[in-house]
């Protein structure tokens, strides 16, 4: 088996998966619906209410959060009037915007917000409202958002887990969401609205969530597809619904054992390192709406049910978080992910002192109820000493020194295609990232559009190979382990096969190979070597194809740059890009961040600006020399990004790549990346020997090299 090595640690190649042991929820359930408990249980009881309610006067943050929570109530309370519904649009995503969407989600958290008033004051007239914004909900035929309804979901590529065949279509993640609020809604209004009111929420419950769904789970795709967020999501939402209800109608506990069961087998899926293959957003998203539930029914079970202790969120609660930070793979973001008031949550309940230190440097405030009742943690912060993380259950991999911006991070991927749902065609993709800026990076996000999940998903440029740091043979394109109604194939893609960090040096060797066809592209494999000391990046390529071959390896830049022969140049202080048009994709889950740092500046060349661009080595201030064993050229060129909506927001991205037509069967290809200056590139040369391939640099006056090759890779010691 082989080992892999972070500093002086050895570990095997683990399961991708991390399980907790079986419970028997049935009858852990049966007990909690028969056991007396007053509203609020579900998040705090009334003797829970004083500690809060200290917060909100002694502590500075929870007090002007506080402070805007109760401004915004008095708002709906004085509101000249209330706009009605607006009409339901059957195709959001083509037309750009969802004001019914937008109607659903603003009344139900301005009624969660009433009813927290209501909690924390005392004054009915905050209930009373909160049922108003609640009744409207109540009144709705459905709170499926448009987008997630048979005529526009139906056509989806439905992920792992999930069967082919998928026709109902009454419960998805909005649902979930509405489910959530209106259940906490109606536990912290309870004591203050008569019967009726509350037989009125009730109902809302259960007609547009528990009843849709309950003995019918075969039916919905999201129950058996436990590697993707609607999972969790959508029997939070259900469990939650079913648990405020528990005393009305304790027949309920079917619901809750199932919700459970759910929510379970989402954390069973995460990799044995706290990795998500959907990506770190849908990561933040999925595992933040779960762990409301879950702390509700650890309350309400008296901590026998308590999802908390599971691996997944208590061995390495915040590290996809913390150390996939730039890794804006899939779907997902590379920024800053997770609400405040989660990340808090999550390093308190594990007591991790690295899930400390993520919410307390970078995880950025967010206001809402929320944060008043999981304030700040008060578990001790502690910097990791080894900023690279392995990532084995999802094949991605961070190279970094530490967590300093001046430090050079290089977020790798690699694994398999098979997540038709988040997943794009990037087996082997990486990205740099120095100061802040990605100076080799993902294509910017766009919408998403009506035919993004679909057939047409691989026509999207974010999505498709072209779109990313990869290698290509005469255009030959990665493809996906799951069409639409076909059958699934296995192992597309390959293992991130060896990793090693310590204080000097972190790399790794990538296999994508099954990723491709292979009528072009015989065999790939990539390595990733990073200098820590002097932030030198070497990527080197070897691909086999046959001679004639033309070889393209791709890279995305996110800043501005200028081609030479054998250099590229790259000028993150110069202000030469300009972001696409707007709209983009604010508000989607998958790339909601409440940080501003570290920002991904990817952007797009407008075509005045093509040819007013800062040119040579003295304006930049990171390079790229390309090395190879045949004859190479520097190719700039750019892609066209055109999202499938009834406006026009297309746009140009930019990209160059290192191209070679092969003379042997064997071509290698080096890249070596670094701060201008970091290196000297008339000193620096590759230099290929059978199997084993060196490439040898010169920084700081001293000769360094490092040797790559199937079995290892060999930096120069610091006695050679």
């Amino acid at each position: 088996m082989k080992l892999i090595s972070l500093g002086s640690l050895f570990i095997a190649l683990l399961p991708a998966l991390v399980k907790a042991d079986p419970q028997d929820y049935a009858e852990l359930c049966k007990a909690i619906t028969q056991s007396p408990a007053n509203h609020p249980y579900l998040l705090f009881s009334d003797a829970d209410k004083p500690a809060i309610k200290e917060r909100l006067l002694n502590d500075q943050t929870s007090r002007e959060i506080w402070e805007k929570i109760r401004l915004e109530g008095l708002r709906y309370l004085n509101a000249t009037f209330e706009p009605p519904a607006p009409m339901r649009d059957p195709h959001p995503r083509f037309v750009g915007h969802d004001d019914y969407l937008a109607y659903m989600t603003e009344h139900s958290r301005a009624a969660l917000e009433l009813a927290f008033i209501y909690q924390m004051t005392g004054e009915t007239r905050f209930a009373e409202k909160a049922f108003e914004l609640a009744d409207k909900l109540c009144a709705l035929d459905s709170w499926v958002q448009s987008a997630h309804r048979f005529e526009v979901i139906a056509t989806r590529v439905w992920p792992y887990g999930a069967k082919d065949d998928q026709a109902v279509f009454t419960y998805d993640i909005t649902t979930a969401g509405i489910s959530r609020d209106l259940a906490l809604v109606y536990d912290w209004s309870y004591t203050a609205l008569s019967k009726d009111k509350r037989n009125r929420i009730r109902s809302g419950l259960l007609e547009k969530s528990i009843t849709r769904v309950r003995g019918s789970y075969e039916y919905f795709w999201w129950n058996t597809a436990s590697r993707c967020n609607w999972s969790g999501i959508c029997h939070s939402g259900l469990g939650l619904a079913a648990l405020t209800l528990m005393h009305e109608d304790p027949g309920l506990s079917d619901v809750l054992a199932h919700s459970c069961d759910g929510v379970k087998n989402l954390l069973d899926h995460v990799d044995p390192q706290g990795g998500w293959q959907e990506g770190r957003g849908y990561w933040a998203y999925g595992f933040g709406e779960s762990s409301i539930f879950i702390e509700a029914m650890k309350r309400a079970s008296g901590g026998k049910i308590n999802l908390f202790t599971h691996p997944a969120l208590k061995d390495h609660p915040t590290d996809f978080a913390l150390y996939g930070m730039t890794a804006g793979f899939g779907d997902g973001t590379g920024q800053i992910v997770g609400s405040s008031s989660f990340i808090n949550k999550l390093a308190t309940e594990s007591n991790n002192q690295t899930a400390a230190y993520y919410a307390k440097t970078y995880v950025h405030q967010s206001e809402s109820v929320y944060d008043l009742i999981w304030p700040k943690t008060n578990v001790a912060a502690v910097t990791p000493t080894e900023g690279s993380k392995f990532f084995s259950g999802i094949n991605w991999a961070i190279l970094r020194k530490d967590f300093n911006a001046n430090s050079v991070t290089v977020a790798c991927k690699a694994g398999y295609n098979d997540d038709p749902h988040h997943g794009h065609l990037d087996c082997g993709t990486f990205n740099i990232t120095y100061k802040g800026l990605t100076y080799v990076g993902e294509v910017a996000r766009t919408p998403y559009d009506e035919q993004y999940f679909g057939a047409l998903r691989w026509e999207h440029l974010e999505a498709k190979t072209e779109g990313h740091n990869v290698v290509l043979v005469n255009g030959e394109q990665q493809f996906c382990a799951k069409l639409k109604d076909e059958p699934w194939k296995q192992d597309i893609g390959g293992p991130i096969s060896q990793f090693h960090a310590d204080p000097t040096w972190a790399y790794l060797e990538m296999n994508p190979t099954k990723a491709y066809p292979g009528k072009e592209l015989k065999s790939w494999h990539r390595w990733i070597a990073l200098d820590k000391a002097h932030n030198i990046v070497i990527v080197l390529d070897e691909v086999k194809s046959a001679p004639g071959a033309l070889i393209e390896v791709r890279f995305h830049p996110g800043v501005a740059f200028d081609i030479g022969k054998t250099n590229v140049f790259f000028h993150g202080g110069a202000n030469r890009m300009t972001e696409a048009p707007a709209p983009r994709r604010q508000g989607r889950k998958g790339q909601a961040s409440d940080s501003k740092e570290p920002k991904q500046t990817h952007a797009f060349y407008t075509p005045e600006s093509l040819n007013d661009l800062p040119v040579g080595r003295s304006n930049s201030d990171f390079e790229m020399l390309s090395l190879s064993s045949s004859a190479a050229t520097l190719k700039q060129g750019r892609e066209a990004d055109v999202p499938m909506t009834l406006n026009d927001i297309s746009t140009w991205v930019p990209y160059y790549s290192t191209n070679v037509v092969a003379s042997e069967p064997t071509t290698i290809i080096a890249s070596i990346f670094a701060p201008l200056g970091a290196f000297a590139p008339t000193n620096t040369h590759l230099i290929v020997d059978k199997e084993n391939y060196r490439v040898s640099f010169t920084t700081r006056g001293k000769v360094e090299s490092v040797s790559f090759s199937e079995s290892a890779i060999a930096p120069s010691q610091p006695n050679e």
